[in-house]
């Protein structure tokens, strides 16, 4: 069961990395080859496509997680996010955003020395059509924002040249279905690396 998962896994993303690779080429191909454009083309196959469920999470092309990144002031959470907070404390803050067909997202920012240290999202889903839907939405957001993803004994991971670290990983058990993200700084890097 876990092999054919992991094998359906990894066909998504190698069918999104090559789709990315041919619009790439395409945008290439339609464009004239002198060194600005060139260099325009590049940009934009690095630009993540904000889809409209990633925009219904808050996800931005510059951000690790709805306008919030790793080393950001622990303060600019309180006044950046706009989920309903369900807990708070020295230590992290956690916040509830309702989606689409009843589905939900826990959101839960941690810091260190006053510094947001790390990310940990719960995305609650009600079928396994939407985990397959949103996880190749994600990983194809993810590849575009941090480069190739790399299979890991907990799911899809990725790493940013500013050394964070992105983990996906399904979570459905039974009729529970969910999908879980963890944004860290890579073993290694530290926060302050990250701005």
């Amino acid at each position: 069961m876990k092999q054919t998962g992991l094998l359906t896994i990894t066909l998504l993303l190698l069918f999104s990395n090559v789709q990315q690779a041919c619009r790439s080429r395409q945008q290439a191909s339609s464009q004239p080859a002198d060194s600005t454009t060139a260099a325009s083309s590049s940009e934009t196959a690095s630009t993540p496509v904000i889809t409209g469920r990633l925009a219904e999470l808050g996800l931005t092309p510059d951000s690790h997680w709805r306008g919030i990144n790793l080393g950001d002031d622990f303060t600019k959470v309180k006044a950046t996010e706009k989920g309903e907070s369900f807990e708070s404390d020295a230590d992290h803050s956690g916040y509830t955003i309702e989606l689409a067909n009843l589905e939900s997202a826990d959101i839960l920012y941690y810091q260190t020395s006053k510094k947001v240290s790390a990310i940990n999202i719960d995305l609650f889903l009600n079928s396994r059509q939407s985990v397959t839907a949103l996880q190749q939405e994600l990983s194809t957001y993810f590849s575009s924002r941090y480069g190739s993803s790399k299979p890991t004994a907990g799911g899809i991971g990725w790493t940013g040249q500013k050394g964070e670290s992105v983990l996906l990983k399904d979570v459905s058990k039974g009729k529970d279905f969910g999908l879980t993200v963890k944004i860290a700084p890579a073993e290694g890097a530290t926060t302050a690396s990250l701005k």
